[in-house]
């Protein structure tokens, strides 16, 4: 049976270090002389306070890994109760976080599950749903600025955009993160190209191939022509529908003694977004 637990309400600043003013963390030490509490970094260097803390407290060891706060994501839907010093940690990884609507004038703000029911119902634009490691045919309506796809197997959210650039059109994708994760290392690579049709003599072919960024979108949609883009030409274009392929590969770290394996392209689905 689970032991029995209360909510209490205390002073915060009791399960932080006297020292240097961070979470305390078991092993807890006392400060013979005055009762200061400090943690396992500050206890031998305790003199700046008033001596050196050599008393290791087992009892305060108890307390502050058992005390429990809610994540703060509470109101985008984690109900995680986590241990207070490692709060910090799930809040840079709670998928509950927040990110922003980049349409612009929109002030929705939500986690991603939130945010693909925000797109759908308030915007008119559903996701759509792409696996690793293949490529896809998907038409964009130029009368758009941004689209939404999810990945199937983790249900990461990208975020496709386009724009006025000269005499071309930029095309960025980049991934949907909260702030705590944005500025990790990459997750994804992707490869974008447009294609013009067989049988014209002309160039025929734009690519562009890069790491995926990330952003938590809260100055909206990045501007044409910011960060990797792929510039393309109005030629290329058909009406108001721009055609592209794209392939969006998880990034994985290399095995012992080689990379990683690549998915296998599979065939194209055509597919058109409104």
């Amino acid at each position: 049976m689970a032991p029995a637990q209360i909510d209490v309400r205390m002073d915060v600043a009791l399960l932080h270090c006297q020292a240097c003013l961070l979470p305390l963390k078991p092993p807890v030490f006392k400060c013979e002389a005055a009762g200061h509490v400090v943690c396992c970094f500050c206890h031998a260097g305790h003199a700046a306070l008033c001596s050196r803390a050599s008393a290791h407290c087992g009892e305060l060891d108890a307390v502050v890994g058992a005390v429990k706060v809610p994540c703060p994501y509470r109101a985008f839907g984690c109900e995680r109760y986590v241990v207070y010093h490692e709060a910090a940690d799930h809040q840079r990884a709670c998928r509950c976080a927040p990110c922003s609507c980049p349409e612009p004038g929109c002030a929705f703000v939500g986690s991603r599950a939130m945010l693909l029911g925000h797109f759908a119902a308030g915007h008119q634009r559903p996701a759509v749903t792409v696996r690793y490691g293949r490529a896809w045919n998907l038409g964009f309506s130029l009368a758009h600025r941004w689209h939404v796809l999810v990945g199937d197997e983790d249900r990461s959210l990208f975020l496709v955009s386009l724009g006025p650039l000269g005499a071309a059109t930029a095309v960025s994708l980049l991934c949907v993160r909260p702030d705590g994760e944005a500025g990790a290392a990459p997750r994804f690579r992707c490869k974008l190209s447009v294609e013009r049709p067989a049988g014209d003599d002309k160039d025929n072919l734009v690519l562009m191939a890069s790491a995926v960024s990330s952003s938590a979108l809260s100055t909206g949609a990045p501007a044409p022509g910011q960060g990797m883009f792929l510039a393309v030409p109005h030629e290329l274009i058909s009406g108001d529908t721009l055609t592209l392929s794209l392939r969006i590969d998880l990034i994985q770290p290399a095995a012992a003694g080689g990379a990683p394996k690549s998915a296998t392209p599979q065939a194209r689905t055509p597919r058109r977004m409104q």
